[in-house]
């Protein structure tokens, strides 16, 4: 049986990557404080990392400007979130939402790819994983399967 290459799909654009937690009280300030994080070298968000928030919500968002790959952009989340791990699972207790989402414009052909490695990294970190699309037009395809194209 002849192998067929697989045509190369197109990436999804405006790529990010977050820790997303949400609950009552969340904002940015508390969510470093809970993962005892500092807002100095570790992170900057004039390399595309930084922290947002809005009312009982925060992230911790890995961006286009780190990397192009939701692969690349999620590794440095777990690398970040690693050595915190005590502090995500208290959050988890603590009845916050706990999760990495991967968010971007989808259109029709276009394809993502999230490494095993990585899917391991996140599964030893008890996160989940969610998908967030919007496609550049706004609208919705005719077709509800047309993604899978």
């Amino acid at each position: 049986m002849e192998m067929k290459p697989v045509a190369k799909m197109k990436p999804w654009a405006d790529l990010t990557t977050s820790l997303v937690v949400s609950g009552q009280g969340m904002d940015s300030a508390s969510l470093l404080s809970e993962l005892q994080l500092a807002e100095s070298e570790e992170f900057s968000s004039s390399e595309g990392v930084g922290v947002y928030s809005g009312p009982g919500w925060a992230t911790l968002t890995v961006d286009e400007r780190h990397s192009k790959s939701a692969d690349e952009q999620a590794a440095e989340l777990i690398r970040f979130l690693g050595p915190h791990k005590p502090a995500l699972d208290a959050l988890q207790k603590a009845g916050k939402s706990v999760k990495v989402d991967v968010s971007g414009v989808a259109e029709s052909g276009s394809g993502l790819y999230v490494s095993p490695e990585v899917l391991t990294g996140l599964a030893e970190l008890g996160i989940p994983l969610t998908y967030t699309t919007v496609r550049a037009s706004g609208e919705d395809e005719e077709d509800p399967l047309a993604w899978l194209g």
